[in-house]
């Protein structure tokens, strides 16, 4: 803050002794005139008459430097006063003047060193600015990082992409200077899909018909580096078909005046582009704004690498990984958010239990990959016998469980007896020989049998237990 003081004083102290050099040099020329009107004016040489009229030309010459160029003034000056003085020691018709200048000698003295400090503090005040320069830059990176690491841990609990992308996207605007709206979209096949925008309705935008050769990367042969686009709607309007910009223009999608833009890659492909609006300015984003987007872009591919891993280990705690059912653990919570619904809403629902017969002797007889091939068949069978919003788990090695919403006990009984009619129908073949898949299989219904989640599932399984004992059907 000290260079900017000095910075507002040492101009102010410039023109105090610019115009105190005036003033001076007015008495020296008043004090030239005035010693003419005395006798001893007649009896001085003609060199010390001379000398009378070109000092104060000198004199003016080097006040009007000290206003135009003041270093030259400031040295000529000195240079002159000195050379001066030495004379008037040496030399008689010098000696004789009565000319005292030696206040321009500081005059010019002052101008030079307040030029030196001036330079200085510039120097300084450089400096500072490129350090504060680097430092808002670092800042900004940082932030961007943290923020980037704040939305990839919300995504341990948080498996919605288009929910992650439009938090990085109000990130984005929030974070990069003069941002004041944008949006991201992601590339599927030729397509470009709208996920995610600020200061745009995105139901609207998701009407617009892109394709990836509309895409301004595309456009102007740079994919992978940040580019500026001022003046969009004219850049559109000379690289896109007329109906395109039409229907973008129609969904209120060429409001902005300059577009920030870069694209993301995941697994060495172009996924995305993210793009960064300014509806004010032309002339709004410059090559630093190009260095955030680009670090911005490389923390969206990281969180994009870490929702891909997330959600891949999140796939295999929820799907069973032989059948493609879903596992234990997922039936627990789908269970549990169905009676809770179940229970707000007065609506019923059932849960039925399948244990295919005699799994374990097939393991011990024919191998675990028959087995294996017999469990696909069986749920394969299921599948294709139940309704859309049912849900099948895969609870333990050969028992599997159904959990059918809207669904009263006399309707999870039809259900269950369509199951068995096409296992009947469709019999398991091994070694050219074909196999009835068996099974025992119970349901029990909410409210009508019990109102408690563990109370069902006991009135399922002894159902279930009990069918197997009645009438079981063995591979």
């Amino acid at each position: 803050m000290k260079a900017y003081n000095y910075m507002d004083i040492i101009p102010k102290a410039k023109r105090i002794v610019r115009f105190a050099a005036v003033i001076y040099t007015f008495a020296i020329i008043l004090f030239t005139i005035v010693i003419r009107k005395y006798p001893v004016y007649s009896s001085l040489s003609s060199f010390a008459k001379f000398a009378y009229i070109v000092v104060p030309i000198l004199l003016i010459l080097f006040v009007i430097l000290f206003f135009t160029h003041e270093i030259l003034g400031a040295i000529s000056s000195l240079l002159f006063i000195s050379i001066y003085n030495v004379a008037t020691l040496f030399v008689d018709n010098v000696r004789e003047l009565e000319l005292q200048m030696n206040l321009i000698f500081v005059f010019g003295l002052i101008i030079f060193f307040l030029r030196y400090f001036e330079k200085a503090i510039q120097s300084e005040r450089i400096d500072y600015q490129i350090l504060m320069g680097r430092y808002n830059q670092l800042n900004l990176y940082s932030k961007i990082t943290k923020s980037m690491s704040e939305i990839t841990t919300s995504m341990l609990i948080n498996d919605n992409l288009d929910q992650i992308l439009q938090t990085i996207l109000e990130k984005a605007v929030q974070i990069i200077p003069k941002a004041q709206s944008g949006s991201i979209l992601i590339r599927n096949d030729d397509r470009m899909e709208f996920k995610a925008a600020v200061g745009y309705d995105l139901a609207s935008l998701k009407k617009i018909d892109l394709y990836f050769e509309d895409m301004y990367q595309f456009k102007l042969g740079v994919l992978y580096e940040p580019i500026v686009i001022s003046d969009i709607k004219t850049f559109n309007k000379r690289n896109l078909k007329a109906e395109t910009t039409k229907s973008m223009e129609d969904h209120d999608a060429l409001t902005a005046k300059s577009v920030l833009t870069c694209s993301f890659v995941l697994n060495d492909t172009i996924y995305g582009f993210i793009n960064l609006d300014n509806i004010e300015d032309y002339d709004a984003f410059d090559e630093q704004d190009k260095s955030y987007v680009k670090h911005f872009a490389s923390q969206i591919e990281i969180a994009l690498n870490n929702h891909l891993l997330v959600e891949k280990i999140y796939n295999l705690s929820k799907y069973d990984t032989l059948t493609g059912v879903y596992s234990r653990k997922h039936h627990e919570k789908t269970l549990h958010d169905i009676f809770e619904e179940a229970k707000k809403t007065d609506k019923e629902f059932c849960i039925a239990v399948m244990d295919i017969n005699n799994l374990k002797q097939i393991n011990d007889t024919y191998g675990h990959n028959v087995g294996d091939e017999l469990l696909r068949h069986f749920t394969t069978i299921i599948k294709d016998n139940i309704r859309d919003n049912d849900v099948l788990s895969r609870t333990g090695g050969d028992e599997f469980v159904l959990t059918m919403s809207n669904a009263n006990l006399e309707k999870g009984q039809i259900i269950l007896q369509r199951i068995r009619q096409a296992a009947l129908k469709r019999t398991f073949v091994y070694e050219n020989v074909e196999h009835i898949v068996g099974f025992g299989c119970g349901v029990a219904s909410y409210p009508e049998d019990e109102k408690e989640i563990l109370g069902i599932m006991r009135i399922a399984d002894q159902r279930m237990y009990e069918d197997k004992k009645n009438g079981k059907v063995s591979i």
